[in-house]
């Protein structure tokens, strides 16, 4: 018997997924949070926001609208229609019940770039008034990414830097609230 392959490619390739690239890609989105977080006055809230890339080219695109919910709603439906680029990161604000039921405010930066097949997350916990963050990053399992995690922080760290608020953003990460355990 003749193996032809898959002459009429009706298996998919998976596409080599860049790492490096998304870990940027996040790290920017992240430091734009920050900044946003900064600029806030008492009470108002982030507005949701896709940054779309083009390599390492940015364009960051913010989604108003009456509520919150549906402002992240009309996000997540324009990073499902992306179609051009080479990948996006987005950044909102959210909150996590906790095992006693109280809530926390998170930081709620994803990721994606092509051979992805689902966004990754990453939760940054946070106070507000004044703004600061809680010490640690919370990322999502995700099966196809983040294998090297030194390798991925350098480049988080680097699209951090990339970032006009980059610098400012790395001292309210130096200054976070430490987590206190009790034992």
């Amino acid at each position: 018997m003749i193996r032809l392959g898959d002459i009429f490619g009706s298996k998919r390739r998976q596409a080599a997924i860049d790492e490096k690239r998304l870990a940027f890609y996040m790290g920017y989105a992240f430091s734009h949070a920050i900044q946003v977080q900064h600029l806030l006055a008492p009470g108002e809230l982030t507005v949701p926001y896709v940054v779309y890339w083009d390599k390492e080219t940015p364009v960051p695109v913010p989604y108003p609208a009456a509520t919150q919910h549906e402002s992240v709603a009309n996000a997540q439906s324009a990073r499902e229609q992306a179609t051009s680029g080479s990948g996006w990161s987005s950044g909102r604000e959210g909150a996590i019940t906790q095992s006693n039921g109280a809530k926390m405010d998170v930081l709620v930066i994803e990721g994606w770039v092509p051979g992805l097949d689902v966004p990754l997350e990453v939760f940054v916990y946070y106070r507000k008034d004044p703004f600061r963050l809680i010490q640690g990053f919370l990322w999502k399992a995700h099966a196809q990414v983040r294998k090297d995690g030194p390798s991925f922080m350098a480049e988080f760290k680097r699209g951090i830097l990339a970032q006009s608020f980059g610098q400012q953003c790395m001292e309210t990460i130096d200054n976070a609230e430490r987590v206190q355990f009790v034992s």
